[in-house]
């Protein structure tokens, strides 16, 4: 029983151990970025970590940026609804339609109040990624690491 154990945990802690090779869609995504791999060495654990982190602010950046569009869209579609609602009731009687409408309109508001800041953080994700990019492409600067860049 104790021999067993030892055994599955053995190969649970080497099925998560760390391996330095980037996968075939992260190649792509890196030679996208024009980035000269001639230069660098993957065995070398701040390039790896370096070039980890490009991916990790480029994939950042795109999940902020498609969340801040869908907000934003529905946002523009909840607002008119909200517009709409409450021009269709005019009577004293529709008043519960006023309160519905003013209730669609404030979730439009709120949607694209929560819709700016992804936009913001968004394009700060690619000048960071940006700046990774130009020092790996450039690569004169070999003592700079990346907290001087960011």
């Amino acid at each position: 029983m104790n021999r067993t154990v030892i055994t599955l945990s053995i190969l649970f802690l080497s099925t998560i151990g760390f391996s330095q090779t980037f996968k075939n869609y992260e190649l792509k995504r890196l030679s996208s970025f024009e980035i000269n791999f001639n230069s660098i060495n993957l065995n070398n654990s701040t390039d790896y970590f370096n070039l980890k982190t490009i991916l990790g602010k480029d994939k950042k950046r795109r999940t902020n940026k498609t969340v801040g569009i869908v907000l934003t869209s529905l946002s523009a579609l909840t607002t008119t609804l909200g517009i709409m609602v409450i021009s269709g009731s005019k009577n004293a009687q529709e008043g519960v339609g006023e309160s519905i409408g003013m209730m669609f309109v404030a979730t439009g508001v709120i949607e694209l109040g929560i819709s700016i800041p992804l936009f913001i953080s968004s394009n700060k994700r690619k000048k960071e990624r940006n700046k990774l990019i130009e020092y790996y492409k450039n690569r004169k600067n070999w003592k700079t690491t990346v907290a001087n860049i960011i």
